[in-house]
């Protein structure tokens, strides 16, 4: 906490200086944004230069600092970082933006998240190639609408490389960070849904697509299910996951770097709001500890509850694929 005598600015800086990575100069990095010399930094640091207003907007711009949230951390009003797809901000800088954020995260010694999740999170897709090609196929066609797919049947071929080297990476470094995951029993409901969608619509270019699109969601199911039984994921990284019977309403994800804290709310499926003021962090984990605290742990111990619950998904896509 911030001594009574400390100045706005200063206060103002200690939250953007939180934002970089352990092994990134604030020096180096003030003087960059701000385009300033090193000495010009450090007497901002300092307080013996007054930061301008043109200034604190360009930090606020690069890291999502609202000078409004220094007043009172209790205040209702809560800046949000707002991330959604546009023509101008493209799917592409959308999961390269994700993948940086990650791998940011994992520069610090102490992580993890905690993922309430209404659907699978969208971070398993993107170990296979399959799903991982379909899932950003149909955000590209179904959902932002790009003109470019608006004739296009699925295939994985048609899939920009550089989206799924993106999905890749989000992959790699999400595969390294701790985490506790909370899902329902209708996690894999939206991607059936999707499939279903496709099928009825004629949008596969092949009539044996989503029978293997559903052979896939199986495949993932079960590798999600060993590193569960392991309390470990592919690179050893901690992974517990618990079942809710409440239905999740939404997608919010709580990320914790060393002292820091996150949380990423999503809408309309992708689009993101993220925020650091503390006050919201703390409702945020409070709530995802109640949820944990009212769900079942089914990682690393619980072997029956375990298998019933992804017997219990791996038997509705059986069932959903023969009716294909």
């Amino acid at each position: 906490m911030q001594p009574p005598e400390a100045s706005i600015q200063s206060i103002f800086l200690e939250k953007v200086r939180k934002r970089l990575t352990p092994n990134i100069s604030f020096a180096d990095e003030l003087a960059e944004v701000l385009n300033i010399s090193r000495d010009s930094a450090y007497r901002r640091i300092r307080g013996e230069t007054i930061l301008s207003l043109d200034e604190a907007k360009k930090l606020y711009d690069r890291y999502a600092v609202s000078i409004d949230s220094l007043f009172t951390v209790s205040s209702n009003m809560v800046p949000f970082y707002h991330r959604a797809l546009t023509p101008e901000y493209t799917l592409g800088q959308w999961l390269n933006s994700v993948a940086k954020n990650l791998e940011e995260a994992n520069h610090y010694e102490k992580k993890q998240m905690i993922i309430a999740a209404k659907d699978i999170p969208i971070f398993h897709y993107f170990r296979l190639p399959e799903l991982s090609a379909f899932k950003i196929f149909f955000w590209l066609k179904s959902i932002i609408k790009d003109p470019a797919f608006a004739n296009e049947l699925y295939r994985a071929e048609a899939v920009p490389v550089e989206l799924t080297q993106a999905g890749n990476r989000i992959w790699d470094s999400y595969a390294g960070m701790p985490s506790t995951e909370i899902w329902s029993d209708e996690a894999i409901n939206d991607t059936l849904k999707q499939i279903e969608f496709y099928g009825e619509c004629s949008f596969f270019a092949k009539p044996n697509q989503a029978a293997a699109l559903c052979d896939q969601l199986i495949k993932l199911n079960n590798e999600i299910r060993e590193e569960a039984a392991e309390g470990k994921k592919t690179d050893g990284s901690s992974f517990k996951l618990y079942v809710n019977e409440i239905f999740i309403a939404d997608n919010t994800v709580l990320a914790h770097m060393d002292q820091k804290r996150s949380v990423y709310v999503s809408y309309n499926l992708l689009n993101l709001l993220t925020t650091f003021q503390e006050s919201f962090c703390e409702k945020t984990e409070l709530y995802l500890n109640n949820m944990i605290k009212n769900s079942t742990l089914i990682s690393a111990t619980a072997e029956k509850e375990r298998n019933k619950f992804f017997n219990m998904m791996n038997e509705r896509i059986e069932v959903f694929k023969k009716k294909l």
